[in-house]
Order: C-alpha cells, then sequence, then structure tokens
C-alpha cells in the first residue's frame, strides 16, 4: 500500500551515497514507471478495442433490437458509475497494483464467456462482469504514474498523458483491425483474444506496477501493500469500514474546498456521453456504406486515432512554447469535433460523411490529456483514486441515462437525424466548458497523512 503522500522530487530520499545518485535513481524509477504505465495503457486498449467493431454487431446477430442495445450498453455505464466508488476504495486499501490486477482478470472472465456460448444472457452477464472490472483499474492505474512520477510539474502531466495518449492509440489502433479481422472469422472470436490479452495483462501489471519505498518506510516493506500482520485476514472487514470512512470525508472535504474541480468533473462527463451517443451507432450506420466489410469499419476506426499521434506530438511542443496551449487545443478540437459530427449526419455522400466522422473521433481523442491533467493538478495524492473514480461515476451516470434516453427517441441504430445533431451541439458547448475550466490556477496537490494510504482512473469507455 502506497503512503498518503505525494512522491515528487521534493521528497526524495537523501540516504548517503555518490552524489547525484539519488537523482540517477529517482530519474530511473520514473522512467521505469513511465514505461510500465504506457505498456499497460497499450494493452488495456488493445483488449477493449477488439471488440469495438464487432460487440453491437453480435448482439445484433444475437436478436437484440436498438433498445435493447442501447439499454445494455447504458447498464454497463451505470455499473460502473455505481461501482466507482467502492472499487476506488478497495484500490486506495488494497493498492494499486493489486485493483489493476483485479481489473484485468475480471474483465478475463468477462470477455472469454460469450467465446463458449452464443446466448443472449450469458453475453449480457459477460458485458457487465467486464464492466465491473473496469471499474477496479479506473483510477488506480493513471493515480499510480501521476504519483509515482510526481504531480507538481504541470507540464509534465500533459507530457505524462499525452504519451499515454500515444499509447492506448497504439492499442487501439492494432485492437480495432485485429479485432475486425478475427470478426470476419467469427463475430465472437475477438472476445476470447480479449480474455487472453487481459490475463496477460494481468501478470505484467503485477510485475510492473512497483513503487518506490518512502525513506520512513523499512526497505523490505511494499508501498504497494498493506503491511503484514497477525490476524490480518480477520482485520480485513474493520479496516475496510475505516478506510472507507476515511477516504470519503477526505474526498467530501476535497470536492467541498474546490467548486472549479466539481464543475470540471461535471464538464468532462458531458464530453463523455456526447461522445458516446454516436459511439453506440457508427457501426451500424456504416456497415451498409462499406458493403459490411468489417476491415474497412475497423481501418475506419484506426485512422482517427493513427492522426491523433502526430498531432498529439504536435500539442506536446506547443505546450513547451505557449502557457494556453492546453485551453488552445480543448477549444480548437471540441468546436473542429462539434461540427465535423454534424456535417458526418447531414451529408449524404458516403465517403466524405466518413471522413467527417473521423474528425470527430479524433477531436475527443485530442481533449482528453488536457482534461486528465487538469484534474490531477487539484487532486492531492492520499485521495486521488477515489477523486478520480467520483470522477469516473460522473462519466458514467451521465452516459448511461443519456444513452437510455437516446435508445427511446432512436427507433433505428442506423437512423443519424436526431441523435447525431443534438450530440454535435452539446459536445460543442462541454467542449467550451472544459476548456475554461481546464486552466483555472488552483491550490497545488497537497501532502496528506492517511492510514489507507493513497491508489488509484482510466477512461471509462462503452463496450
Amino acid at each position: 500500500m502506497t503512503s498518503g503522500t505525494s512522491r515528487g522530487p521534493e521528497n526524495e530520499s537523501t540516504s548517503p551515497g555518490l552524489p547525484g545518485s539519488a537523482d540517477k535513481d529517482l530519474a530511473g524509477h520514473v522512467d521505469r514507471v513511465r514505461r510500465g504505465y504506457l505498456l499497460v495503457s497499450g494493452l488495456d486498449y488493445f483488449a477493449d478495442m477488439l471488440l469495438t467493431v464487432t460487440s453491437v454487431l453480435l448482439l445484433q446477430s444475437l436478436g437484440m433490437g436498438p433498445g435493447a442495445v442501447f439499454a445494455l450498453i447504458a447498464a454497463v455505464w451505470i455499473v460502473e458509475g455505481v461501482s466507482e466508488i467502492p472499487t476506488g476504495v478497495l484500490a486506495d486499501l488494497l493498492g494499486r497494483r493489486t485493483s489493476v490486477a483485479i481489473s484485468f482478470v475480471l474483465r478475463a472472465i468477462g470477455y472469454s464467456a460469450l467465446f463458449f456460448s452464443g446466448s443472449v444472457y450469458v453475453a449480457a452477464a459477460g458485458v457487465l462482469l467486464s464492466a465491473l472490472g473496469g471499474t477496479f483499474a479506473s483510477g488506480a492505474l493513471e493515480a499510480w504514474a501521476v504519483d509515482e512520477t510526481g504531480a507538481k510539474d504541470p507540464s509534465g502531466l500533459d507530457r505524462l498523458f499525452a504519451q499515454g495518449k500515444i499509447a492506448e492509440n497504439a492499442g487501439l489502433v492494432l485492437g480495432t483491425l485485429t479485432g475486425a479481422a478475427l470478426g470476419t472469422l467469427d463475430l465472437a472470436l475477438p472476445q476470447i483474444v480479449a480474455g487472453l490479452t487481459c490475463a496477460l495483462a494481468a501478470v505484467l501489471s503485477l510485475r510492473l506496477m512497483t513503487g518506490r519505498p518512502d525513506p520512513d518506510r523499512p526497505p523490505d516493506q511494499d508501498p504497494d501493500r498493506p503491511p503484514a500482520a497477525p490476524g490480518r485476514r480477520e482485520a480485513f472487514a474493520p479496516r475496510l469500514r475505516e478506510s472507507f470512512g476515511e477516504v470519503m470525508t477526505g474526498t467530501r472535504l476535497t470536492l467541498r474546498g474546490d467548486k472549479v474541480l466539481i464543475a470540471l468533473i461535471v464538464a468532462a462527463a458531458l464530453l463523455w456521453l456526447f461522445r458516446g451517443i454516436p459511439g453506440v451507432q457508427w457501426t451500424v450506420v456504416y456497415e451498409g456504406l462499406v458493403g459490411g466489410n468489417l476491415l474497412v469499419l475497423g481501418a475506419m476506426r484506426s485512422v482517427g486515432s493513427l492522426l491523433e499521434i502526430p498531432l498529439l506530438g504536435w500539442t506536446l511542443s506547443l505546450q513547451k512554447r505557449r502557457a494556453s496551449a492546453r485551453r488552445t487545443v480543448i477549444v480548437t478540437a471540441s468546436t473542429a469535433g462539434a461540427l465535423a459530427l454534424v456535417c458526418a449526419a447531414a451529408v449524404k455522400e458516403p465517403a466524405l460523411s466518413i471522413v467527417c466522422y473521423v474528425c470527430f473521433s479524433t477531436a475527443f481523442g485530442l481533449c482528453m490529456p488536457g482534461v486528465r491533467a487538469a484534474m490531477n493538478e487539484r487532486i492531492d495524492s492520499g485521495h486521488r483514486a477515489t477523486v478520480l473514480s467520483v470522477a469516473s461515476l460522473f462519466n458514467s451516470l451521465f452516459t448511461g441515462g443519456g444513452l437510455i434516453l437516446t435508445g427511446l427517441a432512436v427507433g433505428d441504430l442506423g437512423s443519424t437525424a436526431l441523435a447525431w445533431p443534438l450530440a454535435a451541439a452539446g459536445f460543442g458547448v462541454a467542449g467550451l466548458w472544459v476548456a475554461s475550466l481546464a486552466v483555472r490556477p488552483g491550490t497545488a496537490p497537497t501532502t496528506t497523512t492517511s492510514t489507507t494510504g493513497s491508489t488509484g482512473p482510466q477512461e471509462v469507455r462503452a463496450p
């Protein structure tokens, strides 16, 4: 279990050694953390995106109508929402590494279930189990990386999350194309590959997500695990209740004392909602336009993520030159994305519509690093996991509720006339709101003392 202190350079050990040896050790540790964060993030997205082309088509092939598909995906978001706080507290208690490993194990089971059964009920159960599993990693991986690399440098956070987005996009592209290729053989085949990938990621997360011991902690004590003690198993329930109370109290005080953080959480949740609506429909909308070719759909989904990689590199160079780069990127991306989604729904030419939708999905990805960095700047280490889980809870509940309403209003999954223009308007307004909040000055993350330690989300994604 990690301590409730921020692990920036200012907390570096001053143990004796060669001049500069502590700096070198810290730099080496930060490099290892970054590499581990990027690898696990890439595998996480690879596993999830194996299903991005085939999931809705598979549900339709099992006999689900538009309302049922929207309802199931909304249920995914709601399950993730109501599970965020409990699993965030468990992450604070058990440690981020353990929480991430649990996430991958549950998703491995959920994703694999459908491969062995064609039942619609097994499909629904697997999807919901995977959703529950995702909440164990929602906060843990991101907060681990932030605390282990240092949360005091805003430019460092922007760089960390931009690099993380590049790794996620690499996993997204490879997963999408691989899933599409497998789907041409059998729509259920990507499920078992996703399950095996999550099993591998569970093992790697346990090996890679190590921590740097605090100066006042015995060297043999794992900083990401509660200290062993006689009767520890029997004491787990009281410790869980105590941890829950302490974390919730600290989280409530954090949120109550920072209205900008609350507004930022709500605004980001609206971005997720308006991204989620076309995200349910796009495979059905474009399947007929590309002649049912899943590889073309996979390529279409991947192009936007590939475009993000050089664009994210450009944003990194822009951040070095301009202090207001974060706001500029979010405003530009959200405005362009809103216009692109309107065009995707309105134009009759299939190729142009596809290009516009690709631009929309790219714009959303460009907004995210700045949003995540802005949130982490305003959260102290001791409650990072739970506060980020609160943010994911809002993402989930807003998107789940919005998808239920959309499912009631949309009679055909292939119809964009109503849903996409409304989503475009909401996306543009939410982006401008987020941009104005993301540059508001706030108190730097403070050091807190907690017997429960700190652990830590990661973006919540629809299946």
